[in-house]
Formats: structure tokens, C-alpha cells, sequence
């Protein structure tokens, strides 16, 4: 094994293409900073140059290098939580040093830190970041497996690395933290929740507290009879109760502030900062 991965680190730092094993699926990479590499990766898989490619990296401080400064929040939430693992976040990332078919001519970038010792040692041995898109013709089945692999592809590169038969069992999942709130784009190994807290306390009558998990809302109407930040908060904990999730397990928080009793607004917007100070997520606002 250490043989094999010292000769696909040389292969990689010569501008060679390999392909490897990962904790997902089979995967296909250069590094990062050769443009004839990328272009010849991008051949051979027959991707389309507008479609950005997934970047592999040994943990955060090499993410840091080529990334905008990471939010606290998706560091807390995500990288600290799931990584190494089947994650990949796409942020914003440096332009000037991400070649622009890695990220399909846009300003992004989706990166992961694998949990295989193969490949971090690849990167480690490289000393930067690898692309990692799975190891198939754009548009193929994904190869989990040894056998798996397209022997068309196989001759199309310069060294695999066949040690390990098998692979992981499903793609990574992707969530897209450049916006708010994240999106979920692929659903894969990884199970996250992507939770955001509703608060709507623009009636004199009534307040809103609700979910959006993955998309999907739940919400409770409650009459408003008596201390109305006693009521949110009493609601926030039932209805978290209620779908079991914990405050800790929230996203962001949308706060309904148009339109409405300027009193009650303010009070949930005051609630909405509160949380997201102490749980270190994004509060927005939304229109009628």
C-alpha cells in the first residue's frame, strides 16, 4: 500500500491523473494547481467545462487557504461535525488561485475531507488540494467497487490505485452554504437536517412559530392571551419537542418582519438575535 501510494503521489505532483478509492466512491484526480491536469481530467471524463468539480482536502487550514473566510457557523455545524467525512460544502472561494474549471467559471467552490488514510495521505503527499469527482464518464453509473470501473476510463490515466476492492456505499452528500439559508443539493451518505426556525409575530392577535426541515414546513398558531415572549418561547420548545429537534440542530432562523404590529416584530426579532447569537446561525427576514 505505501508503495503504491508514493508512486500515485509522484504521478500527481508530475501532473498525472489517478484514480483512487475513496470513503464514497471511487475517485479520479490531479491537483489542483496544474491547468494541463485539469484540462486533460476534464477531458477524459468528458465533463462539461461550465460544471464544477469537487475538491478533496486534508482539513481546515488547507480549506482556509482557498476559501473565503469560513463562517463560524458552518465550521461549527458542518466541519467540525462531519468532517472527515461524506460532506461536501460549497462556499465562495478565492478566484485568483482556483482554476476556473474547477469551479465551473463561478465563485464557489465544493470541498470535502475524506475519511480513507489513502487519500489523505495522497494530498498530504501532494501538498495540495485534489480534484475528486467520481471515477466515471460524465453521466455514468458511479463505481463503488473495484470492477466497477470503466476499463475504458482505467486506460485513460496514469496509475490506479487497486488495493482496496471496494469503496464506500454512496456518493457525498452536498449542501451549498454559500447562500442563506443552506440547500441541501444531494442527499448522500451524510443525513443532515437542514432546520430553520420560523417566528411570525406580526398579529395583535396571534403568534406563528414553525419548521422548515429539508424543505418541508410544520407550524403551530397560537392565540395570544398573555406575555408574548413567554408564549414564542414556550411555542419554539414545543414544536421542537414536537419534531425532536434540538436548538443546537438549527440552521437559521426567518423571522416574518414586514408588515403587521411593529411591537410584536420587534419582540421577534429580539428572540430571533438572541438565538442566533448564542447558537452562532443566520437570522433573515421575510416579506409578506
Amino acid at each position: 500500500m505505501k508503495n503504491d501510494i508514493q508512486k500515485a503521489v509522484e504521478i500527481l505532483k508530475s501532473g498525472g491523473i489517478v484514480i483512487f478509492p475513496t470513503d464514497t466512491a471511487f475517485g479520479i484526480g490531479c491537483r489542483i494547481d496544474n491547468k494541463q491536469a485539469i484540462e486533460k481530467l476534464f477531458k477524459i471524463r468528458k465533463r462539461p467545462e461550465g460544471k464544477a468539480t469537487p475538491v478533496l482536502v486534508d482539513g481546515i487550514e488547507m480549506t482556509q487557504d482557498y476559501l473565503l473566510p469560513i463562517p463560524e457557523e458552518v465550521k461549527q455545524k458542518l466541519i467540525e461535525k462531519y468532517w472527515p467525512g461524506a460532506l461536501t460544502i460549497i462556499l465562495p472561494c478565492k478566484t485568483d488561485k482556483i482554476p476556473k474549471l474547477v469551479r465551473g467559471g463561478g465563485d464557489t467552490l465544493g470541498v470535502r475531507m475524506p475519511n480513507s488514510e489513502i487519500v489523505l495521505s495522497l494530498i498530504r503527499g501532494v501538498g495540495v488540494p485534489i480534484l475528486g469527482p467520481s471515477a466515471n464518464f460524465h453521466g455514468e453509473k458511479t463505481p463503488y467497487e473495484l470492477k466497477d470501473l470503466n476499463s475504458r476510463l482505467v486506460k485513460l490515466v496514469d496509475y490506479v490505485i487497486t488495493n482496496q476492492s471496494k469503496s464506500g456505499e454512496k456518493v457525498s452528500t452536498i449542501i451549498d452554504c454559500s447562500i442563506k439559508p443552506w440547500k441541501i443539493l444531494r442527499k448522500g451518505a451524510t443525513k443532515i437536517s437542514n432546520s430553520i426556525l420560523l417566528i411570525d409575530t406580526s398579529s395583535n392577535e396571534k403568534i406563528i412559530i414553525g419548521l422548515r426541515i429539508n424543505g418541508q414546513e410544520y407550524a403551530a398558531h397560537q392565540k395570544i392571551d398573555h406575555n408574548q415572549t413567554q408564549l414564542i418561547l414556550s411555542a419554539i420548545d414545543n414544536i421542537l419537542n414536537k419534531n425532536k429537534i434540538s436548538l443546537e440542530d438549527l440552521n437559521a432562523i426567518e423571522v416574518q418582519k414586514e408588515k403587521g404590529s411593529l411591537t410584536g416584530i420587534r419582540v421577534g426579532m429580539a428572540i430571533a438575535n438572541i438565538f442566533s447569537f448564542l447558537l452562532k446561525i443566520p437570522v433573515f427576514g421575510k416579506m409578506n
